[in-house]
């Protein structure tokens, strides 16, 4: 036995284990490796479940966050069952996660992320992991919601590139029933009135906005439709700190937002018949402009991404750009298991079409009085 290797024992935690692999020597690392491929080959087989992964980190209940819980039996798939003794529902360790009523074992949702954080299309995925299409749809989308979970938290500080990008508005998959507008023709010369899209920064364009820091913090959300505002960059406020500077065009709307948050500001100035891509100091928004480039390459890759879906995808964007920048590319699979095993995940496959919009359509086409909107006045 190595000694010290009883404090891996108990609580478990990735820091402490780096911390004690780090005082290790040569030697004693290669016993560790050795012991840990054989546990590998022992443990992960193909009818290792993801049950496994999480059954051991309950850590309250999924339904009311209750810490009071007891164990309540097994289910028909002999996985511990628990009931909360304070909302009095029943659940399992799997409950509200992306692996609720999945029947995909550990490894073929290791290889479906593998696929996804190498940017390859549904049809690819259902190739590399066996998976139908349709099954693919469902994961991709639980997978991409759980990111979005654990891009909500992030704080901007420091030097920090702001604007804002536009994308049309894109009902991909909505039934015809379900329609405010006629369906676009490719093609067609004479458009219909109620499919045509409006001529520059419309209510019929979708603002992106955009944000990162120097410690490669990214913020990129769907803040409404039409041109950028005041309120739409008022509403992230709560992840900007105070004191930052803002690096940005002159734009009277980002100035505002700037001032009343008690920000600095490194302005980009417009000059008439002359371009500028640098503030004074020397600062400039490429970061920003990048991102902007990367989600327009997805959005092709997509053939179109449903506006519905949209933030979850830019999330996913957010998410693979971080672990260029922190993570050796080995570790990605296995970083975004780990980050996303217990997020909470507030619909099942049924419910993924059905997600509400994330902006106001009735701004966009109500004024056209066609499908939904027909007989609203």
């Amino acid at each position: 036995m190595i000694h010290g290797i009883d404090s891996l024992n108990g609580g478990y935690s990735m820091r402490t284990t780096q911390d004690f692999l780090n005082h290790l020597v040569p030697i004693e690392l290669s016993f560790i490796q050795a012991s840990i491929t054989k546990l590998c080959r022992d443990k992960i087989t193909d009818d290792t479940t993801n049950y496994d992964n999480v059954c051991n980190k309950v850590e309250d209940c999924p339904y009311c966050g209750s810490y009071h819980y007891v164990k309540n039996g097994f289910n028909p798939h002999h996985k511990q069952k628990y009931r909360c003794q304070d909302c009095g529902k029943i659940f399992t360790a799997t409950t509200e996660t992306m692996f609720t009523h999945s029947k995909t074992s550990f490894n073929t949702w290791s290889a479906f992320i593998a696929c996804e954080l190498n940017g390859l299309s549904l049809e690819q995925d259902s190739v590399a992991t066996g998976l139908s299409v349709t099954t693919c749809f469902h994961m991709r989308h639980k997978l991409y919601k759980a990111i979005s979970k654990v891009n909500d938290n992030v704080i901007l500080h420091g030097l920090i590139e702001l604007d804002a990008a536009y994308t049309k508005i894109n009902l991909k998959g909505t039934r015809p029933q379900n329609m405010p507008r006629s369906s676009k023709h490719r093609g067609r010369k004479n458009a219909s009135i109620y499919s045509r899209h409006l001529r520059g920064l419309s209510n019929h364009k979708v603002c992106l906005v955009t944000a990162t820091d120097e410690n490669d913090n990214i913020l990129f959300k769907i803040a409404g439709l039409g041109q950028e505002s005041y309120d739409k960059y008022d509403q992230f406020k709560n992840h900007f700190v105070k004191h930052s500077t803002i690096i940005s065009d002159d734009k009277p709307c980002i100035q505002a937002f700037t001032y009343n948050n008690e920000m600095k500001t490194d302005v980009i100035p417009s000059l008439a018949n002359q371009k500028r891509y640098t503030a004074s100091s020397g600062n400039s928004i490429s970061s920003v402009n990048e991102l902007h480039t990367e989600a327009k390459k997805m959005i092709r890759h997509n053939k179109g991404i449903s506006t519905r879906h949209l933030q979850a995808y830019l999330d996913w964007l957010v998410f693979r750009k971080r672990l260029r920048y922190t993570l050796d590319m080995r570790k990605w699979k296995d970083e975004t298991y780990m980050e996303t095993m217990r997020e909470k995940i507030p619909f099942i496959n049924t419910e993924i079409v059905k997600l509400p919009q994330p902006i106001d359509l009735y701004k966009a086409y109500g004024a056209y009085h066609y499908g939904i909107y027909k007989n609203i006045n």
